[in-house]
């Protein structure tokens, strides 16, 4: 109790909320508009898309069980044991082909994933080996790495995206352990980062971790789905409304941002991570590897020996979300939503600029459909998305500190293919008429209430 009153003190608590379906509690209100969750192309809430989950469901299930056995609502154990099945090896299979990998292995979750591969590493115990991680990947692959055996003391970051600043601590370490034993280097780092919405420099990453003899974990949780070889240059940063970035005849999209940079099978690539719950709008992941890797996880990832396997409607759906995502339909949703990047980014900087030089927010550069705007300070965070939500039906969330550095506090936008563009345009505006009165009367935005809602800020991040 001690420690959750501390955090009601410092403004940190967390609860959860009811899920509101619009902005009060008035049955004429408008419906929350969606700026806020990780279905980038809409499949999670897409009513064909859960048809054709419930069509290759029931066809699954009229092949696979007699009417004397019934079908298996559950997987009813671990992989290793009763939990195993020919769906989750043919997936399997089918994932490492799309991956372009020898093999596979099927996770719960992004986050069991990464706890599994970050904690069961093996390391000598002469203490030469190390890992090197981006300083803001996510908590996930820090938490895998103090599940694990390495020391404290052999844990290294690398200030965010700085390939120099990875070379300079790529170089300390070789003058810090000058072991005739070589150590073994892991390097580890997101593809999209999900608080700024920038790109990593894979490629330079992997190029210098192979002349340093490095190994690279990449987790792609926010960029399956999203890039992949049909839209290249998407991931640089543009603004302008009348580029063609999509590309025809050069294979499938949406399978990641290494694949869009033609980097699956990198010799310095240990494995990648895949989420499930962000744009294939489903459950699970899975991590793309050597078949030796593979069989290491199968042996000691203890999230993976340990948990119940995935039922098979999981497993149906995450097929089909893969089927989805690498179709024309998945195309035609990433052309939606970078066409909103480009407008929400040009009009909210066209914006921004009309405030002169002393203004205090700030749009961060990010090529993908994470936005965040910076806005100093907690409860001017929390208040300004309290406004957006009560005032203007859009749901939105204030990133706080701790979770990103004090006076980096921000509002985390994520477009949508389900979005409108007169939606996107409403929320910028809606956003400088907010940012304006902060201005004006910095003190007037913690006194706004107009709804029965609770307040968000005890259920952001």
């Amino acid at each position: 109790q001690e420690c959750l009153d501390r955090r009601e003190r410092e403004g940190t608590l967390r609860s959860l909320m009811p899920i509101p379906t619009s902005s009060t509690s008035s049955p004429t209100a408008s419906p929350i508009i969606d700026f806020s969750s990780n279905d980038y192309l809409g499949f999670a809430r897409c009513p064909e898309q859960h048809q054709r989950v419930e069509s290759a469901y029931k066809q699954f299930m009229s092949n696979t069980y007699s009417h004397a056995q019934g079908p298996l609502l559950g997987a009813t154990g671990s992989r290793l044991l009763s939990g195993d099945s020919n769906l989750a090896r043919s997936l399997e299979a089918d994932l490492a082909r799309i991956h372009n990998r020898p093999a596979a292995l099927l996770f719960n979750s992004g986050y069991d994933a990464n706890l599994s591969v970050l904690s069961s590493l093996p390391y000598r115990e002469g203490g030469e080996d190390v890992i090197i991680m981006d300083e803001l990947v996510h908590n996930s692959l820090v938490m895998g790495v103090r599940m694990g055996r390495l020391q404290k003391e052999n844990v290294f970051t690398f200030q965010h995206n700085n390939v120099e600043d990875l070379r300079r601590v790529l170089q300390n370490l070789m003058k810090l352990k000058p072991s005739a034993i070589k150590p073994s280097v892991l390097i580890v780092i997101e593809s999209v980062y999900s608080m700024d919405g920038d790109i990593a420099p894979i490629k330079d990453i992997l190029d210098l971790a192979e002349h340093a003899g490095a190994a690279v974990i990449v987790d792609e949780a926010h960029g399956l789905g999203i890039y992949g070889r049909t839209n290249t240059d998407d991931m640089i940063l543009e603004s302008s409304l009348d580029k063609t970035s999509h590309r025809d005849n050069v294979g499938v999209g949406g399978t990641g941002a290494l694949a869009a940079l033609n980097l699956e099978q990198h010799p310095a690539l240990l494995c990648s991570v895949h989420t499930f719950g962000k744009a294939a709008g489903c459950h699970g992941a899975v991590v793309a590897g050597s078949n030796t890797f593979i069989s290491y996880l199968v042996n000691y990832a203890r999230p993976f020996v340990y948990s119940t396997a995935l039922p098979p409607h999981s497993l149906v759906s995450i097929q089909q979300s893969y089927e989805s995502m690498m179709s024309a339909d998945g195309e035609r949703r990433r052309k939606v939503v970078f066409r909103f990047v480009r407008l929400f980014r040009q009009e909210m900087k066209r914006g921004l600029s009309s405030f002169g030089k002393g203004c205090q927010f700030e749009l961060l550069p990010s090529p993908s459909p994470i936005q965040a705007v910076i806005v100093p300070g907690n409860e001017s965070c929390i208040s300004i998305c309290k406004d957006l939500r009560l005032a203007d039906s859009f749901d939105v969330y204030p990133i706080r500190s701790p979770t990103v550095p004090k006076g980096k506090e921000r509002i985390r936008i994520i477009l949508h293919a389900h979005n409108k563009e007169e939606e996107v345009r409403a929320l910028v505006k809606a956003l400088l008429s907010s940012f304006r009165r902060a201005m004006v009367f910095p003190g007037s935005m913690r006194s706004y209430s107009r709804s029965k809602l609770p307040d968000p800020k005890s259920n952001c991040a």
